[in-house]
């Protein structure tokens, strides 16, 4: 229970490891990574629980997801709150449009390709893992969040259990599956982007192209901070979450 003695408001957080991470399950054919599967957990996980909407709060491919469970389940979003990712239709229009997109997302045709990715995922100690927390032009900046200790643990989350880069990448497999396919529709519930501004692996202009398809939608950019935002700048990160979920 997260409390905040301001406004003596509080939340009940619930943090989901997606399937195919550190202990969730793991199933074997790529089309088990759909989004349409992803965006179902999610549905499963707030209703198991008991609730009939949740704000959802996201980074990354937990973004991806957040963006196409609330154009599947608008219902069941409060509010969503998205951490440098931008919605997939926008993202989708910007690679088509812009080289220095298209650029960053080599990996996303890279990964698909069979067993080489996985393979050097695996190799020299997961140092691919390693390069996208570390990196010079993806790496988080503020190293001190980010310590020798952290980066052993996400290494024994991908190890443990049966773990394997495998099933993270079928992410990336089901891209360009029919079932990938955005809906360029008006979302109606209150959302926020935050984007740290030297994102290595996406362009602003996605996130602020995904402004335009947002009833209540607002961003708060984070000067010089990484992809990997709240990492980077955590309190600020924190502040405008707090503000956002304060404001009615």
């Amino acid at each position: 229970m997260k409390n905040h003695p301001s406004h003596e408001i509080s939340f009940r957080c619930v943090a989901i490891d997606q399937r195919g991470y550190n202990l969730s399950d793991k199933p074997k054919p790529v089309e088990s990574y759909a989004i349409t599967e992803l965006t179902g957990d999610v549905r499963d996980v707030i209703e198991t629980l008991g609730y009939k909407k949740a704000i959802i709060v996201a980074h990354d491919w937990g973004g991806i997801v957040a963006w196409q469970f609330a154009e599947s389940y608008p219902e069941m979003v409060e509010k969503l709150i998205c951490c440098n990712i931008p919605r997939p239709g926008a993202f989708g229009r910007r690679v088509r449009s812009s080289w220095s997109q298209f650029r960053k997302s080599w990996y996303m045709f890279f990964y698909q390709n069979a067993r080489i990715p996985e393979l050097l995922g695996s190799a020299d100690d997961m140092k691919m893992l390693e390069g996208c927390f570390r990196s010079k032009e993806m790496g988080i900046r503020n190293r001190s969040n980010f310590t020798d200790d952290d980066l052993e643990a996400w290494k024994y989350a991908f190890s443990m259990n049966g773990a394997s880069f495998k099933y993270p990448i079928n992410y990336y497999r089901n891209i360009f599956s029919g079932t990938t396919q955005a809906k360029d529709i008006i979302l109606e519930m209150p959302t926020l982007i935050i984007w740290g501004t030297a994102d290595g692996a996406l362009d602003i202009e996605a996130a602020e192209e995904s402004l335009k398809t947002l009833r209540n939608g607002s961003m708060k950019r984070i000067q010089e901070a990484s992809h990997w935002v709240q990492q980077d700048e955590p309190e600020k990160v924190n502040q405008f979450i707090t503000e956002f979920l304060n404001n009615n």
